[in-house]
C-alpha cells in the first residue's frame, strides 16, 4: 500500500482545486473526514451519496430500536412513554394478548406526556370464518382489535408512519390462535405536537400474553 504524507494537496489545473486519487488497494484515513470543507458530521452519522458530481453528505442512520416487552396478564393499560423525538415509524407487536371479556383493544398516542383523546379517524374490522364481519369505528382512539370473546388470543402487529409534520397514519392486522378470526384496521391522527408515547388499553382487563414496540428514527 502506498502512503501520501503531505500538509496540503492542491491540483493547480483543476478549477475547484480537486484532486482525484484512485486505488485498487486499502485506503486508510487516520483523522476526521470533512466533506465540502470542514463538515465532519456528528457521532453516529453515515456517509450518503448525493449523486454524480455532487458532494456526499452526512446523514443520520435509520436505527431500529426494540422497547422492553411488557406482560399483558393484568391491568387495563400498557404504556410506552418517553419515546425520543424524531421517530418516523413505530410498530406495536402483540403476542397472544387477550382480554377477560368482549371489550375491544385500543391505542392512544401522546404528545408532551398527555395522551390524545380526540382527533382520531379509526376503523377496525373483524373477519370470522371467511364469511361474516363486524366493523368498529372510533374518534377517541385507534381501534386495533374488535374483540368478541374472552377466550381470544390475539397475535399480530400494528404500524404507525409519520407521513408529515405530526400526522400519523396507521394500519395493522392480527389473528387468533387456532380460531378462524382475523382483524384488519387503519386510521390517522394529526397530533398537536411531537409523538412521545403510546398506550394500549381496554375497558376490560388484560389476562394473557405480552406486547412490545419497535421504532425507527
Amino acid at each position: 500500500m502506498s502512503t501520501i504524507s503531505v500538509t496540503n494537496v492542491k491540483h493547480e489545473s483543476s478549477t475547484p482545486n480537486n484532486i482525484v486519487l484512485t486505488s485498487d488497494g486499502d485506503i486508510q484515513i487516520a483523522r476526521a473526514l470533512g466533506l465540502g470543507g470542514a463538515t465532519y458530521g456528528t457521532s453516529g452519522q453515515v456517509l450518503t451519496s448525493a449523486g454524480s458530481g455532487a458532494v456526499p453528505t452526512w446523514a443520520t442512520a435509520t436505527n431500529l430500536t426494540r422497547g422492553t416487552a411488557a406482560a399483558t396478564t393484568s391491568g387495563t393499560e400498557v404504556d410506552f412513554t418517553s419515546l425520543p423525538a424524531g421517530i418516523k415509524k413505530i410498530t406495536l407487536v402483540l403476542d397472544s394478548v387477550s382480554v377477560n371479556d368482549t371489550n375491544n383493544v385500543f391505542v392512544r398516542l401522546s404528545t408532551g406526556g398527555t395522551f390524545a383523546t380526540t382527533g382520531y379517524e379509526s376503523q377496525s374490522m373483524r373477519i370470522q370464518n371467511a364469511s361474516t364481519s363486524a366493523a368498529v369505528t372510533d374518534t377517541t382512539q385507534f381501534v386495533i382489535i374488535s374483540n368478541d370473546n374472552a377466550s381470544r388470543l390475539w397475535t399480530g402487529s400494528f404500524t404507525w408512519h409519520n407521513i408529515t409534520g405530526n400526522t400519523w397514519v396507521m394500519s395493522g392486522n392480527c389473528n387468533t390462535d387456532g380460531d378462524a378470526r382475523a382483524v384488519v384496521c387503519s386510521g390517522r391522527i394529526a397530533l398537536g405536537g411531537t409523538l412521545d408515547g403510546l398506550r394500549m388499553r381496554t375497558a376490560g382487563t388484560f389476562d394473557n400474553g405480552q406486547v412490545n414496540i419497535f421504532y425507527e428514527v
